[in-house]
This record gives structure tokens, sequence and C-alpha cells, in this order.
């Protein structure tokens, strides 16, 4: 019996809403088979996606990093990719984890249809999604706070010295998709965690401190302290900045 289930149906106005159900649990033996999924409607140029997660048990990291894998060239054709009918283990993850200042979610496929259609949405959950097409605004309530200007961690900025800042000091927003984003780092150790960012944009602090030990990311034992003051250094601490670097990064 596969652990996984995927199917794909149509909603909207001439079908342009891919719904995906899921059934089953989504980890790293059952992720490619939902990212098959998913490509194949980007294929068909459908970039209104509903994931209905009503029947998932389970979500490891290696799922979470199927729905934003392709987020980037989702916006960038006037699109969407939410979640819907999370269970409440699966969404307390999306919360802690800090996902839901990417992904928006609802309560049921139905409010979910009707926000992409421009209709009233009874209710939807309190996430907003940076969106790389719109000014981002400062405060989303129930959401962590992302400034525009400012990356938290960062420096702040004397009005006077702005024009003198350096690409490293650049909060993440700041940073255009056609400039270098190893640009950021301040030293080959922030090149190297820039790397594990864009290849890993769901890791946590302490899955980046591991990750360093790898031979493809340097294989250095380095500590969690000296890792958080890079983070802090390149405006990186928050998970959200994390994976619009990794958006930016894959661009």
């Amino acid at each position: 019996m596969p652990d996984i289930q995927v199917d794909v149906s149509y909603d909207g106005a001439g079908d342009e809403i891919a719904v995906i159900a899921a059934r089953g649990f989504i980890d790293t033996t059952t992720a490619p088979e939902l990212e098959k999924k998913l490509e194949e409607q980007l294929a068909l140029n459908k970039y209104r996606i509903v994931v209905d997660l009503k029947n998932i048990d389970y979500v490891s990291s290696a799922g979470w990093g199927v729905f934003v894998s392709e987020i980037r060239e989702i916006r960038e054709n006037g699109g969407d990719l939410v979640l819907v009918s999370m269970s409440p283990d699966v969404y307390d993850v999306y919360e802690l984890m800090e996902f839901s200042s990417i992904l928006k979610s609802f309560d049921s496929l139905e409010e979910a249809i009707a926000n992409f259609m421009g209709k009233p949405v009874k209710k939807e959950s309190p996430a907003q999604l940076p969106d790389t097409n719109q000014p981002r605004q400062t405060a989303v309530p129930g959401a962590p706070s992302v400034p525009a200007a400012t990356a938290p961690g960062a420096p702040s900025a004397d009005p006077q010295s702005v024009s003198q800042q350096t690409v490293s000091q650049k909060p993440v927003s700041e940073v255009g998709p056609s400039e270098d984003v190893f640009a950021m780092a301040q030293s080959e150790l922030g090149k190297r965690i820039i790397q594990i960012i864009i290849d890993n944009p769901y890791f946590e602090v302490k899955e980046i401190v591991k990750s360093l030990r790898l031979p493809q990311y340097g294989g250095s034992k380095t500590g969690g302290g000296a890792v958080k003051r890079e983070l802090k250094a390149m405006g990186l601490l928050e998970k959200s900045n994390r994976f619009e670097l990794a958006l930016r990064g894959r661009g």
C-alpha cells in the first residue's frame, strides 16, 4: 500500500484552479510524488493551486520544502499556492516553523476557492504571504512581523549613512533578484550558510549548524553561537527572511 495518494481536480471559471488533494503522510519518501503532481500543474500553466491536507497526518521538512520550492515561479505568473484543511498537529508545525509567514492557509476548500475567485472569505488564517510583486506590509495581525525596510536583527540605518551601505548590510528585502545573494556574506562562513539556506530554505538554525559539518558545506564543526552571529549580521535570523533569500538565490 502506498504511503501517499495524490489526486488532482479543477475548479473555478475555466478550471483555472488546480486542487491537489493528498492522503497519507508527506516525508522524504513520499514528497517526490507530491512534487511531481505540482510540477505537472505548472507545466499546464496552472498557477492557482490549492493543496488540500485534510487527509494528511504528518508533514516533514521535505514536505514543507515542496510547498515553497515553486513559490517564486507561481507568484511571478500571477498565481499563488495555498493550504487548506490542515489537521491540528500539522497546523501546529505550520505555525511553529513560521510557514504562516510564507503560505496562506484556509479552514476549508470553499474558502480557498473564494479567495482565488475574489469573493468574500468567511475566515482566513492570519498568515499573509510576502508578495514579491506587491509592496510588502509592515505587519499582519497574528503573523510574524517582517518590516520592509530593515530585516530583524540587522543594524538600524542612520538616514545620513544609507547611501554608504554596502550590499552585505542590506536586508534581504532590498537585495534585488539580479544581485549576487552571496554578496550579503561578510565571511566565508556566511557564504556557506547562504548556500545551505538556498538548498534547504526550511532549515532551523540547529539544522544549519549540523549541515556545516557535511563535506559539501565545508565539513567543519561550527558552534550555534557563531552561526547565529552570522545570520544576525546578514539579517537572516527570521525564517521568513531566509525563505526570501532562498527564493532569490534559486531565481
